[in-house]
């Protein structure tokens, strides 16, 4: 009986491994499967400038400039990296109103920035709720604190999240010597006026 008992427990323990290495297995295949269908659905990718067309919405990335701070002398906002803001406008194809979700910047190894949700101060700022009416056109800005690098902004068709359709805009370095833009309600920057 002593012989039986060491093989009883070898066995119940290379059943054990051989179940919790079937259990891992099948874990990081789902997440392997789950980060495939999110491929498929962002696989459309357009560069900035084009017509970005998600389900019946819309999106052309019409600028982005970096700025090391924001808005006017008296309420000046310093970024913690960079503030990365881009001008874009939304149209809606579809016959009722559309909630567009906040956006997500994706770096080349996939690490996601949020939009951030407070910049009040940015004059032209699509705010936190948005709504676009059927066959209307929304422009606006959103902001971004992020260090300057190559990155794509990541788009929705403003379905459910986890299973709306989705898709990318590039958004390439570019630096750009532009006066910071002014705080809400101050006018964007104009052109300087020709000398004579």
């Amino acid at each position: 009986m002593t012989q039986v008992e060491p093989q009883f427990h070898s066995r119940r323990f290379f059943l054990t491994a051989t179940s919790v290495a079937a259990v891992l297995q099948f874990g990081c295949a789902k997440d392997a499967l789950e980060t495939d269908a999110n491929i498929q659905r962002a696989s459309k990718t357009f560069k900035m400038g084009e017509r970005a067309s998600v389900g019946l919405l819309t999106y052309s990335v019409l600028e982005s400039t970096y700025f090391t701070q924001l808005g006017d002398q008296g309420k000046v906002r310093l970024a913690e990296k960079r503030f990365l803001v881009i001008r874009l406008s939304i149209t809606n194809g579809g016959g009722k109103e559309a909630e567009i979700p906040l956006f997500r910047l994706v770096d080349n190894q996939g690490v996601e920035t949020p939009e951030l949700q407070e910049a009040e101060f940015l004059s032209g700022w699509f705010g936190i709720i948005r709504k676009v009416g059927p066959t209307m056109t929304e422009e606006g800005r959103i902001l971004f604190d992020v260090t300057p690098k190559n990155y794509k902004l990541e788009v929705s068709d403003g379905g459910e999240t986890g299973k709306e359709q989705l898709a990318f805009i590039e958004i390439p370095m570019d630096f750009d010597t532009a006066e910071p833009i002014p705080a809400a309600g101050q006018g964007i920057p104009s052109a300087p006026a020709a000398q004579k």
